[in-house]
């Protein structure tokens, strides 16, 4: 029984992480048909559809979650915290239409004073960023977020081309309507994607560390 309990345990965590980001796919899908049913005062797929909110709820979970490693195992804070960093930049640039009825230029500013402040934490803990980094290439959680960053900023970006849009559709001009809205769904529900696969891979190293370290007590 305890020989099988040693494959049967892992196998059966394994599983439930597939099922739960599965669970995190089908979400985003319906949240995208909501989308398609549900018109704001931007259109259907604009800056306050559930698809644009899911988006910077990912990426400042993300944010979250990489500060809460970094405190939860000093040995990676200074790698935990330049990701935190990033993430939480990312997350300022997503909510940047927010920011503009504050004062123009606010997003930047805002982007700004993230970085510096992600330069003086990463500095301070300088001495636990390059071998966790070089260790995080190796993990299956680097490819999953590095699919997850190129889905996002290359082939989302590609997809959502107007002009492509435009040949498909066979229109001159997409205008503001329903045309516009399929090429928003296409662009914004791709980058969804890339958002949520970068979250999987989070979640994947946060996984990683807090069973290293808990297998690291146990000896």
């Amino acid at each position: 029984m305890k020989f099988e309990r040693q494959y049967t345990i892992p196998i059966a965590v394994a599983v439930s992480r597939l099922l739960f980001y599965a669970a995190i796919l089908f979400g985003i899908s319906e949240l995208i048909y909501l989308d398609s049913i549900t018109e704001t005062r931007t259109g259907k797929f604009g800056e306050h559809s559930f698809t644009e909110w899911t988006q910077e709820i990912f990426i400042l979970l993300c944010s979250v979650l990489y500060f809460t490693l970094g405190r939860y195992d000093r040995n990676i804070t200074g790698f935990t915290g330049m990701l935190s960093g990033m993430a939480l930049m990312a997350f300022i640039r997503e909510y940047n239409n927010y920011f503009h009825t504050w004062f123009k230029g606010a997003w930047q500013m805002f982007v700004l004073f993230a970085l510096i402040l992600t330069i003086i934490y990463v500095y301070h803990n300088r001495q636990s960023l390059v071998k966790p980094f070089y260790e995080y290439l190796k993990l299956p959680a680097f490819g999953v977020t590095m699919s997850g960053f190129v889905s996002l900023m290359v082939f989302s970006r590609l997809f959502g081309r107007g002009r492509m849009w435009r040949n498909i559709l066979e229109v001159d001009d997409l205008g503001e309507g329903p045309f516009r809205w399929v090429k928003n769904a296409a662009e914004e529900g791709t980058e969804l994607l890339g958002y949520a696969l970068i979250l999987i891979g989070t979640l994947e190293y946060a996984w990683y560390i807090w069973d290293k370290n808990k297998r690291e007590k146990s000896r």
